[in-house]
């Protein structure tokens, strides 16, 4: 079943992942899902206006609600497949990996998404549920550059204490858990192969995701 708005306004998309393969997902605590939300609409107050970086599938599908793009750059971070996924684009046999932001680098470039105004709660809440469901990540509070100047943004962070995480994913473990892992949300090198689409449709480049693309299209076969 496809990630879609229905399934994360409804939460049956939790319900999903947890019935794919029962004991591999543990939840983030309520309590701490609700408060990370929070505190972003805090910060968010404080500047008035709401904008999230896309630096993975927000930048081709991003289900929310989006008023504005712009091009960005986080400077002093690095995409990086480096999450182990075995529900979702992998398996427990053969999991696959979830991309996510690495501090270190010399910088990530992607695509700033505002949310509407007076539409924070419900978009939040959406957007939460999509990345926030098991706490692979951290969002944080974060200045981007863009040709319009510095602009505060919520970023999604690896969050190198979750059990799913490994800071040691070889090149090629990489490329072989992306060409092989597959899930309920489809093959994980669907997912790198629509990453490196996006980016080129927005006139970017990541030298990383061209050479995993190529590597994963050698071994799969893939044209």
């Amino acid at each position: 079943m496809p990630l879609s708005r229905d399934s994360l306004t409804d939460d049956s998309f939790k319900q999903q992942m947890l019935d794919e393969a029962p004991g591999e997902m543990t939840l983030m605590e309520e309590g701490a899902f609700e408060a990370s939300r929070r505190a972003i609409l805090d910060k968010a107050q404080e500047t008035g206006e709401l904008w999230v970086f896309g630096y993975g599938s927000l930048i081709w599908n991003p289900i929310v609600e989006v008023a504005e793009r712009r091009l960005a750059r986080l400077p002093g971070h690095s995409r990086r497949f480096c999450v182990w996924a075995p529900i979702g684009r992998g398996s427990p046999d053969h999991p696959g990996l979830w991309l996510a932001l690495d501090e270190g680098g010399d910088g990530c470039d992607g695509v700033a998404l505002r949310l509407p105004d007076g539409k924070w709660e419900e978009e939040t809440t959406i957007l939460w549920r999509r990345e926030m469901i098991s706490g692979v990540y951290r969002p944080a509070w974060l200045m981007l550059e863009t040709a319009d100047g510095p602009l505060p943004s919520c970023v999604f962070l690896s969050n190198p204490g979750h059990d799913r995480y490994s800071a040691a994913v070889s090149h090629e473990e990489q490329v072989n858990a992306i060409a092989t892992g597959e899930g309920s949300l489809g093959t994980c090198r669907a997912y790198l192969y629509d990453l490196a689409d996006g980016l080129t449709r927005h006139d970017l480049s990541d030298p990383y995701i061209d050479r995993l693309e190529r590597d994963v299209r050698s071994v799969t076969g893939d044209t």
